[in-house]
């Protein structure tokens, strides 16, 4: 039996059959998250009899949240899972003595919020850094010096990462820090020619949609190819992008979940994603793309 409620549980009736019960987590009303519980939807409806229901965190004020809490608590789940930040940090501060399942979904750097003491695995927001440099060195080929636009006070690790990664495999990475976006102009004007490919990651400093359009106009215009992590990337002018399927990252989490209601211990997970190339740029920078290729790699629309 399945039940998607917007507001109400349907605990009822998983009390009388012994159904698994679970608690879905929205931090926000935004897209990524509501295709994510869509595509939990589709594999619980094939693949479980259970009782969902979804908590939308965001219409709960700060101060009403102790008490969305213990109504939680009281109708005893066996399964929570939080998707989005939000609702991660919801379900550590107040649910960290249940013994149910608690699991996380579409976190970037969750470890900024998770402590050792609490027991909990899920599927981060994070591509590992030497999966990501294994892919740009299978997908640009020639690209030997890759710079990396960060602020060091919010992604000083993930360079130095990518830096010792990339040591050992032949490949160098230029460090363009900055502490503010006004220094993004300056940067480029220095240092775009020293490099084969610029390499942008997530990071508040450095993004916005204004300075996306911009350093990847600035890269094109001296024919240095981008890589960016999202459709919004590749369809700014990048030539290969990490590109998420939120639905797909829902149907991850739920079997992740299915799998941890059987018994097995949860143990954390890269998230699904695929690698879109943008054959036109490529034609622009004059650069060669294969006539086939394998995942995760795809031509993007």
């Amino acid at each position: 039996m399945w039940f998607f409620p917007i507001e109400k549980s349907h605990t009822a009736n998983a009390e009388e059959t012994g159904e698994p019960r679970i608690a879905v987590i929205l931090s926000q009303n935004i897209r990524p998250y509501l295709e994510a519980v869509g595509g939990f939807n589709l594999v619980f409806s094939k693949s479980s009899e259970a009782t969902v229901e979804v908590v939308k965190l965001w219409r709960f004020q700060s101060h009403e949240r102790q008490s969305l809490a213990k109504n939680l608590l009281e109708k005893q789940f066996d399964a929570y899972l939080s998707i989005g930040p939000e609702a991660l940090r919801f379900l550590m501060n107040h649910f960290g003595s249940t013994p149910s399942l608690k699991l996380y979904s579409i976190v970037l750097n969750p470890q900024k919020i998770l402590v050792s003491e609490n027991k909990l695995c899920g599927i981060a927001l994070n591509i590992p850094v030497q999966e990501q440099l294994r892919i740009i060195a299978s997908g640009i080929p020639n690209a030997r010096k890759i710079g990396l636009i960060y602020d060091p006070s919010h992604n000083k690790d993930f360079f130095e990462n990518a830096a010792n990664y990339a040591s050992n495999h032949g490949i160098k990475i230029l460090p363009l820090k900055v502490n503010s976006r006004k220094e993004i102009p300056a940067l480029l004007k220095n240092h775009l020619t020293n490099m084969d490919v610029l390499w942008l990651i997530p990071d508040r400093t450095v993004i916005s949609e204004s300075i996306v359009r911009y350093v990847i106009k600035e890269a094109f215009m001296r024919k240095i190819p981008t890589i960016g992590y999202n459709r919004f990337f590749y369809e700014s002018g990048a030539l290969m992008a990490f590109v998420f399927n939120y639905q797909e990252l829902g149907k991850q989490a739920a079997h992740k979940l299915l799998t941890a209601l059987s018994g097995q211990i949860c143990i954390d997970s890269a998230p699904l994603f695929q690698v879109w190339i943008n054959k036109r740029v490529a034609v622009k920078l004059e650069r060669k793309t294969p006539e086939t290729i394998f995942r995760p790699f795809v031509f993007g629309p």
